[in-house]
C-alpha cells in the first residue's frame, strides 16, 4: 500500500489503482480528511454531519468487501494468476 499511497500524492491515480486499490482510495481519502480539516479550520464549522449522513452499515459492508476484493487482487498479481 505505500507505493500506493505515494504514486496516488503525487497525482498518479491510475498507477496508483493499478498497484494496490485500496491504498488508492486510503490515500484519496486522506487527501479528503486533509480538506475536511481545513475547511473547519478556516471557517470554525465542522463536516462531521455530512460524514455522519454519509457513513452507515452499507458503507461499511462495502468499504469491507471492497478491502477483501483489493486484497485477493493484490494476491493474484503477486502470484502471476493475472498476467
Amino acid at each position: 500500500m505505500t507505493t500506493a499511497f505515494a504514486l496516488a500524492s503525487k497525482g498518479r491515480l491510475v498507477e496508483s489503482f493499478a498497484t494496490q486499490p485500496m491504498g488508492c482510495v486510503l490515500a484519496i481519502a486522506t487527501g479528503m480528511t486533509l480538506v475536511a480539516a481545513l475547511w473547519t479550520l478556516a471557517t470554525g464549522r465542522s463536516v462531521w454531519p455530512i460524514y455522519e449522513r454519509m457513513w452507515g452499515a452499507r458503507l461499511a459492508w462495502f468499504a469491507g468487501i471492497a478491502a477483501l476484493l483489493a486484497w485477493g487482487y493484490k494476491t493474484a498479481l503477486m502470484c502471476g494468476w493475472m498476467g
